[in-house]
């Protein structure tokens, strides 16, 4: 708020201007955790956000924006601030001497120290006293800022050259003083040292800028009142019978060592599309690696043995470093969530308490931007469908507030995102009568089903079992939506339920769609790849151990029964003939378990995969192409649309 106020204010888009100062007067009063913040503060907050966003995408777009301040202005300032923390602009103001006296003895009673900082700004930061007008009041956070030199009146002014000397008082230790300080943006270097008890000396000014070097011009608005009591001036110098003691001054000394080097850059931007065409030209690398390698083998020469060895270890490492820039948080995305679900949870009438875990877990940059949209249509039906309402918990024996979860893992080489919730759950007998009921499956399909199997029928484009339909949900669309980005994905959809205790969404991911782990695979003469993250084991059935059951193949795993699926057959080749014993592949295939009948294993690899060219787009089964050291190309299996 505080430093839209001051650009919009510069640029002179004044209404901007308006809008972020009152929200900036009204977050004041929380400063350091006083007072409390009202559920209808929040929304006010939140509805000036909006209201900032929409006019600085205007200005974006190359407008004027059409934000009118008059109403929302007088309505923030309708809002009171919580009784059990009177604003801090009710705190009287001593004069200097008196003032400080009563500084001394609150800190004595709250076990506070005082220190003396030198900090430097670093010289090429953008706006100088911009950043030194937001270290002065990040500052504050510290404790009590007793006074600065230059004030922050004077960095707004534009009278900074550098450097600040402050004087604050905290019940932390230097060592956390100095950290805390040291950690912000653009500041190059800390000193920090106990100050005595001279609390009318004012800290000494930094010297004078340079005549060459102008300031830049950085003139937001005059600070809330309420910063007034803590950077007071001093009103007098002391007298000249009392000299002051030979105490350490705040100010760094005009002679001296030089200011320590600035902190090293240690990031940088870089277009994403040079990041895309890095890797690409690491996968042909890789590719070409591959081919060196194999040539290689049959060539009796050590020493040549020896380079294609070091040459593929350096080629891996840089393969995975290429990868570890394409990776990014689920933080980018989990943050523009809670917002979301909060609207929704109020447009219901419903509490809901949301929780996001494993914000660090980190995955490829293209499958993150993919995301957004599947989680929203997840939690849009556990507001909606999932969590009751209050009166409904209540009765229950549930809390009146229910809970949402969004939770990222690493698993393998797989990231697992589950969204769970504590609500009415999916009851199977009801999915399984309607289902029935609309012809989507017929008597002999609902008396088999299993319950995960029958769970995966909300996903059905048009399936939906609710009574009404909302501006929210419930019109057959959205997991159906949420399936298809997550197949596209080379992903799985899980879902599992328990009534009246909740339902969780799992969404089953690979960690990037460049480099893929695959087990090689043929079927006659053709070889294809298959993605070991849907691989759960390999077996050698002999031919009477397969059953047959309502026309399907089966074959039993751990006592469970699982469908045959001979990928002969689904490629469209002819049957082979009669063998005792045939090789299994048991993977996940529409999100259940089946066992995969090929002719022979080739081996494990990690491969770049290519996406197909659009004339090859609407194949279903395949998901990309790649090509082997020997120079062969192979396809990749997509068994969610074989």
């Amino acid at each position: 708020a505080h430093s839209i106020k001051g650009m919009s204010a510069s640029m002179g888009y004044e209404e901007l201007s308006k809008v972020s100062h009152r929200m900036e007067d009204f977050l004041e009063q929380f400063r350091g955790g006083k007072g409390r913040l009202e559920r209808r503060s929040v929304d006010t907050l939140f509805e000036g956000v909006d209201l900032l966003r929409r006019a600085v995408e205007e200005i974006a777009a190359g407008g004027a924006p059409t934000l009118i301040s008059e109403e929302y202005v007088a309505k923030i300032a309708s809002l009171v601030l919580a009784p059990s923390a009177p604003p801090a602009t009710t705190a009287p103001r001593a004069p200097g001497a008196a003032a400080a006296a009563e500084a001394s003895g609150k800190e004595a009673r709250s076990g506070r120290t005082r220190f003396a900082v030198d900090l430097r700004i670093v010289p090429d930061a953008p706006l100088p006293s911009a950043r030194a007008y937001i270290t002065l009041r990040r500052a504050r956070d510290l404790g009590e800022l007793i006074r600065s030199a230059p004030t922050a009146e004077q960095v707004q002014a534009g009278q900074f050259s550098g450097g600040l000397s402050l004087l604050v008082a905290t019940t932390r230790s230097a060592a956390e003083v100095q950290a805390f300080l040291a950690s912000l943006p653009d500041v190059a270097s800390v000193v920090v040292r106990p100050a005595e008890a001279d609390v009318d000396r004012a800290p000494s000014p930094p010297p004078p800028p340079r005549p060459a070097k102008m300031p830049e011009p950085f003139s937001p608005p005059s600070p809330p009142r309420s910063e007034a009591p803590e950077l007071p001036q001093p009103e007098a110098p002391r007298p000249a019978a009392a000299p002051a003691p030979a105490a350490p001054s705040p100010s760094p000394p005009p002679q001296g060592p030089p200011p320590p080097p600035r902190r090293a850059v240690t990031m940088m931007r870089v277009d994403t599309r040079l990041l895309d065409d890095l890797m690409d030209q690491v996968g042909e690398l890789v590719t070409a690696n591959g081919t060196l390698v194999e040539v290689s083998q049959v060539i009796d020469s050590a020493r040549l043995h020896e380079s294609t060895g070091r040459l593929e270890g350096l080629v891996k490492g840089l393969q995975q470093h290429a990868m570890k820039l394409r990776m990014m948080p689920l933080e980018l995305i989990a943050d523009r969530f809670p917002r979301a679900v909060r609207d929704l949870a109020r447009k219901r009438g419903k509490e809901v308490n949301f929780e996001v875990l494993g914000k660090d877990t980190e995955m490829d940059r293209a499958i993150l931007e993919e995301l957004p949209d599947p989680i929203l249509h997840i939690l849009r039906n556990a507001i909606d469908h999932g969590i009751e309402p209050a009166e409904e918990r209540v009765r229950k024996g549930k809390s009146p507030v229910g809970t949402i979860r969004l939770e990222a893992t690493k698993e393998r080489e797989s990231v697992v995102i589950r969204v769970t919730d504590d609500g009415r759950g999916i009851d199977p007998a009801v999915l399984r009568r309607v289902a029935l009921e609309r012809g989507v499956i017929n008597r002999e399909q609902a008396d088999t089903f299993l319950d995960a199997e029958v769970m995966m029928l909300i996903t059905l484009p048009g399936f939906s079992t609710a009574k009404e339909v909302t501006d929210v949900s419930g019109r057959g669309v959205g997991m159906d939506v949420v399936r298809g980005a997550v197949e596209s994905l080379r992903g799985n959809l899980l879902i599992d339920s328990v009534v009246n205790q909740g339902t969780t969404f799992t969404l089953k991911l690979p960690l990037t769609l460049v480099v893929v782990a695959v087990l090689l695979i043929a079927v006659g003469d053709e070889r294809y790849a298959l993605p070991v993250s849907t691989v759960e084991q390999i077996l050698e059935i002999r031919a009477e151990e397969i059953q047959h059951a309502q026309g399907q193949e089966m074959i039993t795993r751990e006592g469970a029964l699982l469908p045959l699926v001979q990928l002969r057959k689904f490629l469209g080749m002819p049957a082979a003939e009669a063998a005792p014993s045939c090789l299994v592949v048991v993977c996940e295939m529409r999100s259940r378990l089946v066992g995969l009948a090929v002719d022979r294993f080739i081996g494990y690899r990690e491969v770049v995969v290519k996406p197909l060219d659009k004339a090859l787009k609407s194949l279903r089964g395949f998901s990309g192409v790649t090509i082997l050291g020997d120079g062969g190309a192979l396809l990749l299996l997509d068994l969610n649309t074989l």
